[in-house]
C-alpha cells in the first residue's frame, strides 16, 4: 500500500527539503493546488489533491481537503480492523503525515490597509480540521505544523518508519496549541471588530495565553528558577551589542518601554528593577540626562537609560560616565554606537517608537496558585479637563505643569506612590511603602538627600491620602501644591489642611494604583 504524506502550507519555509527527502523515504507527496504548484519542480510523484478525491477544488479554494478520501485517511486507527475494512472497502489509502500551517491570519490583520473582507478571508477551515485529525490520531500519523520540527522527524524516519511516541505526541500537542492559539487571535479580532460599533465594558469570556517558546533564558529572577521567553509577535525592539538578556533585563526593558512612551518631549528615564530612579526632559537629550541623573545619583549605576529620541554623541558620553547596564533609544546617530560598544558585556537596544503607540497585548495577566487574574492595561489615558482644584488656592501655570509631569511618573511607581515633581524632573520619589505617610517620608529624604529644594517641586500621589499627616509633612518640606485623585473619607480635612497652609490641591479623579 502507498505512503501519503500529504503537505498543504502558507509558509514554504523548508518545504522543498522535507518533501524531496520524503520521496526517498518512499511516500507519494498528496498537495493541494498552490503548494503542488511549488513543488512540482522538486518533486517526481506528486499528487494533487482534487486528482486524489476525484474532486475539485471549490468556492475559490474554500472546500480543497473537506473529503473522506482525505480525512478517512488520515483518521483511520490501524490497530482496528474494522478500520482498515472500511479503507479497503472505498478504496482509500493511509496518509502517515500530515504537513500543514494555515492562513496567515495574524500577519493580515496586523497589516496596514487590510480590509475586513480580507481578514476574514484569511480564516483557515480546512487547515485546522486536518491538523485535528492528525494530532487525534498521533499514534498512527505524525502533524508538522512548524518548520523546526521538519529535520528531526526526518531523522527520526531515516531510523525507524515508525516515529517513537514521545515525539509524536510532542507533535500533536504542538499542533493543538497552534490551532488554539489561531481560534483566539480570530475571536480577538471579532470581538474588536464587533466593539467598533458597539463597545463592550465586558471582559473577554476566554483568555488565550498560548505562546510559542522565543528563547530560553539562563535562568529567572534567581539563578535556581528555570526560565525562558515566550511570543507569538514580532519583537517591537531588537539588541544591536551585548550579551545574552536575562529574565531580569527583559522585565526591566518592557518596564522602561512601557514608561517612555507617556513623554513626548525629550525625556530621559533611568530604572532600576522595574522602578524609575531618575526621570528628566529638556530641550534636547543630554539635558534631559543631567536633569534625570539629578534625581538620584547614586541609583543609576548598573541601571538602565531609556530615551525617546535617537541618542546623540554628547548624551551617550554623559551617560559613559558610570557602568549603565542596558541602554535603550529608537535610534542611535553616526559614532554613538562605536563609543557604546567598547564596553562588552552592556547591552544596547533599538526599538520603534509605532511600537510604543498601542498595547499588542491588552490585558495584563496574572498568575495565581489557583487560576489568573486578567485586567485592561492601565493606559492613564485620562482628559485632563476632568480635574478638579479643590482648594481657594490655584496652582500656578509652572506648578499645573509639575502636576502633569508628576502625574506621570507616579502612575509608574509601586504603590504605595508619591513622586516629587517639577515641570521637567522628578527630584523625589517613595515607592511600594505600606503606609502613604513612609512613602512622602521617603521622597522627601530621597530629595533633600541629593540637594533638591522642594519649595519649586510639587507632589504627586497615585492613591488618595487618608489623613492630613502627609499635607503637613509636605508643607514643612517647602512643598505648596499637591495632585491626588480624591476619594478618601478624609478629603474634607486634607482639602482644609491645604487651605489653612495656603497650599493648592487638584483631584484628578483616577487612581493609578500598581500593586
Amino acid at each position: 500500500m502507498k505512503k501519503f504524506a500529504l503537505i498543504s502550507v502558507s509558509d514554504k519555509t523548508g518545504i522543498e527539503t522535507l518533501a524531496m527527502e520524503l520521496e526517498n523515504l518512499g511516500y507519494t507527496v498528496l498537495s493541494t493546488a498552490n503548494t503542488a504548484k511549488h513543488l512540482r519542480q522538486f518533486c517526481s510523484s506528486l499528487v494533487e489533491v482534487s486528482d486524489y478525491t476525484g474532486f475539485p477544488e471549490i468556492l475559490g479554494g474554500r472546500v480543497k481537503t473537506l473529503h473522506p478520501r482525505i480525512h478517512g485517511a488520515i483518521l483511520a486507527d490501524r490497530s482496528k480492523e474494522a478500520h482498515l475494512n472500511n479503507l479497503n472497502e472505498h478504496d482509500i489509502g493511509q496518509i502517515d503525515i500530515v504537513v500543514v500551517n494555515l492562513y496567515p491570519f495574524a500577519q493580515v490583520r496586523m497589516k496596514e490597509g487590510s480590509s475586513h473582507e480580507e481578514i476574514i478571508e484569511n480564516i483557515d477551515i480546512g487547515g485546522p480540521c486536518l491538523i485535528r485529525a492528525a494530532a487525534k490520531n498521533y499514534r498512527n500519523v505524525a502533524v508538522l505544523t512548524d518548520p523546526r520540527d521538519y529535520l528531526p522527524t526526518l531523522e527520526h524516519l531515516k531510523q525507524d518508519s515508525m516515529l517513537p511516541e514521545s515525539w509524536s505526541s510532542y507533535l500533536a500537542q504542538k499542533a493543538f496549541a497552534m490551532v488554539t492559539h489561531y481560534d483566539a487571535i480570530i475571536a480577538d479580532y471579532l470581538e474588536d471588530f464587533r466593539n467598533e460599533s458597539t463597545p463592550s465594558i465586558q471582559m473577554p469570556p476566554f483568555i488565550d495565553i498560548t505562546i510559542n517558546l522565543d528563547k530560553p533564558l539562563r535562568y529567572g529572577e534567581n539563578p535556581h528558577q528555570k526560565a525562558a521567553f515566550y511570543t507569538n509577535r514580532p519583537e517591537g525592539w531588537q539588541v544591536l551589542h551585548g550579551k545574552e538578556l536575562s529574565f531580569n533585563n527583559i522585565m526591566d526593558i518592557d518596564s522602561s518601554l512601557k514608561a517612555i512612551r507617556l513623554y513626548s518631549e525629550p525625556t530621559v528615564m533611568i530604572f532600576k528593577h522595574c522602578n524609575p530612579c531618575g526621570i528628566g526632559s529638556g530641550e534636547n537629550l543630554w539635558e534631559a540626562y543631567g536633569r534625570a541623573f539629578a534625581t538620584d545619583t547614586v541609583a543609576p549605576f548598573g541601571g538602565i537609560v531609556v530615551v525617546n529620541r535617537s541618542l546623540d554623541l554628547k548624551t551617550a558620553v554623559m551617560i559613559n560616565r558610570i557602568f549603565t547596564e542596558i541602554i535603550i533609544a529608537p535610534g542611535y546617530e553616526d559614532g554613538v554606537l562605536d563609543v557604546l560598544r567598547k564596553k562588552k558585556s552592556r547591552r544596547l537596544i533599538t526599538y520603534e517608537p509605532s511600537f510604543l503607540s498601542k498595547a499588542s497585548n491588552p490585558m495584563e495577566i496574572k498568575t495565581m496558585f489557583w487560576g489568573y487574574l486578567a485586567q485592561e492595561w492601565d493606559q492613564l489615558d485620562e482628559d485632563i479637563q476632568s480635574w478638579r482644584v479643590e482648594t481657594h488656592k490655584q496652582p500656578s501655570k509652572e506648578e499645573f505643569a509639575a502636576m502633569v509631569y508628576g502625574w506621570k511618573a507616579v502612575s509608574l511607581l509601586k504603590s504605595n506612590a508619591i513622586a516629587l515633581a517639577r515641570p521637567n524632573q522628578i527630584v523625589g520619589m517613595g515607592i511600594g511603602q505600606t503606609s502613604r505617610i513612609d512613602s512622602t517620608s521617603i521622597a522627601i529624604w530621597k530629595a533633600k538627600k541629593f540637594k533638591h529644594d522642594l519649595k519649586t517641586a510639587v507632589c504627586a500621589s497615585d492613591g488618595f491620602f487618608p489623613y492630613r499627616d502627609c499635607i503637613d509633612e509636605l508643607y514643612q518640606a517647602g512643598v505648596k501644591a499637591v495632585i491626588q485623585p480624591g476619594g478618601s473619607k478624609g478629603d474634607c480635612e486634607c482639602i482644609q489642611a491645604c487651605d489653612e497652609l495656603d497650599m493648592s490641591m487638584v483631584f484628578t479623579g483616577f487612581r493609578h494604583f500598581r500593586h
